[in-house]
């Protein structure tokens, strides 16, 4: 449905430039040159198909979530829920892919420790989406740097200014929310999904050490696309030669997806996902978007509004927040987060460089809004999937997402802050320049 409206939002831009006097030809050529220059993106969205595939086949998966149960027992479910998708999504680099594998076995059995869902899935959104923000192998984190031409490290770095706050405000809220649920946890339930991995899989603790490697390649600037290479090649090396796996099973695996057999119909799904060619369509949507993005970009279609909205006089914390504005409305009238990225992108960036400000802060400030709000609206893809896989819809579980209220808050506390401290270290050297 997404991707049927952004090719009708395409046919209609381009007829009605066509009218205003543009040629097919260069709206043809402005298309092409948007497409080149993502052309990284639709690499690392089909990498990021076959890695999932290949991280639940081989096991990695699997023992993150094997070993992660031991950490239940005796803490409060609700806060341990948002803590556990948050290290699981960075790792994974999907949302929605944490969301349906680990967020629906803390639903289950979050439900048998009689915690009302609507609750507990606000917490499972609100960690599962650290994903789309900072995970080094997420495709919307890597569309996010390559628009705003930074590295990644240095987007991590300037990240964390405004993400360790968001997550410990989130953490005391969940602690309090998860107080009135505190009781026993059925080990019953965690030893059955446990015995039932350890049946299925070959686990061992060694196979932590790959997701910890592989997120200090992405941090120390390695290349993404060759970091997830060798991350789907040694995973599949691990998924044949350990798991005992044909090479026939693990090309499916790849395209397709993983589907797991232990026994478990429940368990089944929370390590079962992946492949390259469901992520077809997101390649589409978001080829659809970034070719509208050009044309609107390219024939300055949106001079209007951005005129409307930036002014010459704008300082650091108003172009900040004018920012953030404007990847929210147009994550909010796309019901996508794609577009959400690339317009301010391209249309912030010379406004920040001409106030001295670096591009790192650009694409925390977009990932701080528009990316983090989307499971907030309803009508927002993001949303429509969630709703399909667990049955609670956005207007249930978002009062309970706290992380994605807190960040946009948190970025502009956190601009006034700095630019407050940069006003008083500045006043401060000429003090003493004049003495």
């Amino acid at each position: 449905m997404l991707l049927f409206g952004f090719i009708i939002a395409n046919i209609i831009t381009i007829i009605f430039l066509f009218k205003k006097g543009y040629k097919l030809k260069t709206l043809y050529k402005m298309m092409i040159a948007g497409i080149i220059e993502c052309k990284v993106i639709f690499i690392i969205i089909l990498l990021m198909g076959a890695t999932i595939s290949v991280w639940l086949s081989s096991g990695i998966v699997p023992g993150l979530i094997y070993y992660g149960f031991d950490y239940l027992k005796g803490i409060n479910f609700v806060l341990a829920a948002f803590l556990s998708t948050m290290i699981i999504s960075f790792i994974m680099g999907t949302a929605v892919g944490t969301l349906s594998t680990i967020g629906i076995a803390f639903l289950g059995i979050g439900t048998g420790l009689n915690i009302p869902a609507p609750i507990l899935l606000g917490a499972i959104v609100s960690g599962s989406f650290i994903a789309d923000k900072v995970a080094p192998i997420s495709s919307l984190t890597n569309l996010t740097i390559q628009m705003t031409g930074t590295k990644y490290r240095d987007y991590l770095k300037s990240s964390l200014f405004t993400l360790i706050p968001t997550v410990l405000l989130s953490s005391f809220v969940y602690i309090f929310i998860g107080m009135k649920y505190s009781c026993s946890i059925d080990t019953n339930v965690i030893m059955q999904y446990q015995s039932t991995i350890y049946e299925a899989f070959v686990i061992t603790p060694y196979f932590m050490l790959f997701p910890i490697l592989f997120v200090i390649l992405a941090f120390t600037g390695f290349n993404i696309v060759y970091n997830m290479s060798i991350g789907v090649t040694i995973a599949s090396v691990l998924t044949i030669f350990v798991q005992k796996i044909s090479f026939s099973n693990l090309i499916k695996a790849i395209l397709w997806g993983f589907n797991a057999q232990t026994g478990v119909s429940s368990l089944d799904e929370l390590v079962s996902g992946g492949g390259v060619i469901p992520l077809i369509e997101v390649l589409f949507i978001v080829l659809g978007s970034v070719t509208l993005s050009s044309l609107f970009q390219g024939t300055q279609l949106l001079k209007p509004m951005i005129k409307a909205l930036y002014k010459e006089s704008d300082g650091k914390l108003s172009l900040i927040a004018k920012t953030g504005l404007l990847s929210i409305l147009f994550v909010t009238i796309t019901f996508d987060q794609t577009v959400g990225i690339i317009i301010p992108a391209n249309i912030a960036s010379c406004r920040f460089d001409r106030l001295g400000l670096k591009r790192s802060l650009l694409a925390r400030t977009i990932s701080d809004t528009g990316t983090i709000i989307a499971p907030l609206q309803p009508w927002n893809v993001n949303s429509i999937i969630i709703y399909g896989v667990t049955g609670i819809s956005a207007l249930s579980y978002a009062p309970y997402a706290a992380l994605c209220y807190i960040s946009p808050i948190i970025a502009l506390i956190s601009g006034m802050i700095s630019f407050n401290k940069l006003e008083i270290n500045k006043k401060q050297k000429n003090l003493e320049l004049e003495a």
